[in-house]
C-alpha cells in the first residue's frame, strides 16, 4: 500500500465536505428563487419544491449503479472527478434558468450526473488497507456530516451578498475546485482490467439484488436514509408549534437539523473504536434501537428545549449507521466488483431520500406532525430487527 495513502484520504474527505457544502447551497432559498423564476401562487411553488427534490432523487437512484459499473472497469478516481467537474457546471448553469421547466432539467442532470458520496466512497474503499476502513468511511461520512451542517447557513449568507442566482455560479466554482483537488493529489493504485470476461451491467445488477450480503445492507441504507429525510418536509412548521410566539423560529430550526448533523458527524469520527471493541452488526443493531428510542419522544415534547436535546441525540445514531454500513459493503464485496457495490448502495439511498419527504408530508396531512416522529421510531425499530435477521458481520481476513 502506498505511503500517499492517507494524503489521498484527507483530500477526498475535504473534497467531498466542499461538494456537500456546495450542494446545500440551495436548499434555504429555493423557494425563493421559483418564485424569482416566476413561479405562483404558494402552492405552486410548494408542488414544485418538491418535484425538483424529489427527480434528482429518482434520476440518481436510476443512473448511480450505471456508473457504479463504470467505475468498476475504469476506476474509481475518474468517476469523482466527473460527479464533481460535471455537477460543477450543472449547479452553475441553474444560475442562469428563465423558467421552472429548466430549472427541472438541470436537477434531473444533476441526479444524473453527479453523485458525488457513491463515488467518493468506492474511491476511499479502494485507496486505505482493509484494517483502516471502518476508521476511514467514518471519516468520509463526517465530511459529508460537515457540509450538510454548514450548507444551508454558508449558502443563507452567501445569497445575501451576491444575490440567489450568484450563489449558484459560486456553488457551481466550489465543486469544480473539488475536483481538482481530486485530480491533482489523489493517487488511486487502479489495476489494469483483467482480460478475463467480465460481468455485464445487467448481470451484475441481478447478482447484487439476489445477493444474500449486499441486498439487506441495500435495504438498510433505504431505511436509513427514509428515517432521516421523512422529517424535512415538517420539520420547520413543528419547530414553529412547540416554539412560544416570541422564539426566533428560522434559527431553532437551522439549530434542529444543524444539532442532529453536528452529532451524527462526532459519532461519524469516532465510532470505529466501537467497532474494533464490539464489531460491526452489534454496533448498527445498538444504532438502530438507540435512534428510535430517541425518535418516539419528539412527538410529545412540550418545547424546543426539549426537542434540540432528543434531535442532537438522535444524531449520535445516525451518524454510526451509514458508515457502518457502508464499511460492510467494502469489506464483504470483492475489491474489483465495489464500484458496482457502491453504486447499488447510493440507488438504494436515493430512493429512501426521495419518498421519504412524501410520505412525511402524506402522514403529517393525514395524522397530524406527531405521527411522523411515531412512524419513523417504528421504521428504525423495523430496521433494527432486520439487522439482527439478516445482516451479517463482515469475515475477518
Amino acid at each position: 500500500m502506498s505511503p500517499s495513502w492517507r494524503t489521498s484520504l484527507y483530500v477526498v474527505c475535504v473534497a467531498q465536505a466542499t461538494a456537500m457544502l456546495a450542494f446545500g447551497f440551495v436548499l434555504p432559498f429555493l423557494p425563493l428563487y421559483l418564485k424569482e423564476i416566476g413561479v405562483h401562487p404558494d402552492s405552486a411553488v410548494v408542488f414544485w419544491s418538491g418535484a425538483l427534490v424529489t427527480s434528482t432523487g429518482i434520476s440518481l437512484a436510476i443512473f448511480s449503479p450505471i456508473w457504479g459499473a463504470l467505475a468498476d472497469r475504469h476506476g474509481r478516481k475518474v468517476m469523482v472527478l466527473r460527479s464533481m467537474l460535471v455537477g460543477g457546471l450543472i449547479i452553475a448553469l441553474m444560475g442562469l434558468v428563465q423558467n421552472v421547466e429548466q430549472f427541472l432539467a438541470l436537477r434531473i442532470l444533476q441526479g444524473v450526473f453527479t453523485g458525488t458520496i457513491a463515488a467518493a466512497t468506492a474511491l476511499v474503499a479502494t485507496i486505505v488497507p482493509r484494517d483502516r476502513l471502518a476508521a476511514s468511511m467514518g471519516q468520509l461520512q463526517t465530511s459529508v456530516y460537515v457540509g450538510i451542517a454548514a450548507g444551508p447557513v454558508l449558502g443563507g449568507l452567501i445569497a445575501q451578498a451576491v444575490g440567489i442566482r450568484g450563489t449558484f455560479f459560486v456553488a457551481g466554482a466550489m465543486l469544480a475546485t473539488s475536483g481538482l483537488l481530486v485530480w491533482q493529489f489523489v493517487h488511486e493504485h487502479y489495476p489494469p482490467p483483467s482480460t478475463a470476461r467480465r460481468p455485464g451491467f445487467f448481470e451484475t445488477l441481478g447478482r447484487g439484488l439476489r445477493s444474500r450480503t449486499l441486498m439487506p445492507l441495500m435495504v438498510t441504507l433505504f431505511l436509513v436514509q427514509l428515517s432521516t429525510a421523512i422529517v424535512f418536509p415538517i420539520l420547520p412548521l413543528y419547530v414553529e408549534r412547540i416554539s412560544s410566539t416570541t422564539d426566533p423560529v428560522k434559527l431553532y430550526a437551522g439549530l434542529a437539523f444543524g444539532a442532529t448533523a453536528v452529532f451524527s458527524a462526532l459519532a461519524a469520527v469516532n465510532y470505529s473504536r466501537l467497532v474494533d471493541r464490539s464489531g460491526y452488526r452489534r454496533i448498527l443493531i445498538f444504532a438502530c434501537f438507540g435512534a428510535a428510542i430517541f425518535y418516539l419522544p419528539q412527538a410529545f415534547v412540550q418545547n424546543i428545549g426539549q426537542f434540540l436535546l432528543l434531535r442532537s441525540a438522535v444524531g449520535i445514531f445516525f451518524g454510526v449507521l451509514i458508515p457502518a454500513t457502508n464499511a460492510i459493503v467494502g469489506l464483504s464485496t470483492p475489491s474489483e466488483l465495489r464500484g458496482s457495490a457502491y453504486g447499488l448502495t447510493s440507488s438504494a439511498t436515493a430512493v429512501g431520500n426521495a419518498i421519504g419527504p412524501l410520505l412525511g408530508s402524506t402522514l403529517a396531512a393525514s395524522f397530524g406532525y406527531a405521527s411522523v416522529f411515531v412512524a419513523t421510531a417504528g421504521v428504525l425499530a423495523v430496521l433494527g430487527v432486520w439487522v439482527i435477521g439478516l445482516v451479517k458481520e463482515p469475515a475477518a481476513r
